[in-house]
């Protein structure tokens, strides 16, 4: 029978583990499964861990447009202020490209002709639809009209970092990127770096 009073209560959780030792190892994996959970709900940061989106086609090469992404230059610029962090890399992939959407102008044509055969006369009409974009005068020449631009899709977010090795350095890489990109957690990695790079 279980007593009220802490010593009481320690005894009766010996005589339990004395007569069953897989006990022990409770309170641990209790523990474990906190951490766990306290880690995939991001502590607060805002962020959801949730899991990746599976999409049928998925290119794992990030944008490049030069030397690196601009998200990446502008994450290593920002993440390296980071106390404790040190020395930052960043790898961004990405789901989709972006895309620029212009206007367009539909024409269609079409073409009637009448053939006078021995019985009588024949039409003929064929229609044909061009879909060519709408373009401006500009002092450059014509240019096409943009509707809009459709940000690139993330995939996910590599980070390695001197300090990453410190958890707490870690969580504040983990927090940052996911504010600056609003993706879930879950997809971003960070990595401590090596000492030869």
């Amino acid at each position: 029978m279980q007593k009220k009073d802490g010593g009481a209560t320690a005894e009766w959780w010996k005589a339990r583990v004395k007569k069953n030792p897989g006990l022990a190892y409770v309170p641990y994996a209790a523990i474990g499964l906190a951490a766990v959970l306290l880690y995939l709900l991001g502590t607060g940061s805002g962020c959801r861990a949730d899991a990746p989106k599976e999409t049928a086609a998925v290119t794992a090469e990030p944008v490049r447009t030069g030397q690196r992404d601009a998200l990446e230059q502008r994450l290593i610029e920002v993440l390296s202020e980071i106390r404790g962090a040190g020395r930052v890399d960043v790898l961004v992939t990405y789901e989709t490209n972006g895309e620029i959407v212009t206007a367009t102008v539909r024409q269609t044509d079409e073409d009637v002709k009448d053939a006078n055969g021995t019985g009588g006369s024949e039409t003929s009409r064929s229609t044909r639809e061009v879909t060519e974009p709408a373009t401006v005068e500009t002092e450059q020449g014509r240019a096409p009209i943009v509707l809009y631009e459709k940000e690139p899709v993330i995939r996910g977010v590599i980070v390695v970092a001197e300090g990453a090795s410190d958890f707490s350095v870690r969580e504040k890489l983990q927090a940052a990127v996911c504010a600056a990109t609003g993706i879930p957690i879950s997809r971003i990695e960070v990595f401590e770096m090596s000492f030869g790079s």
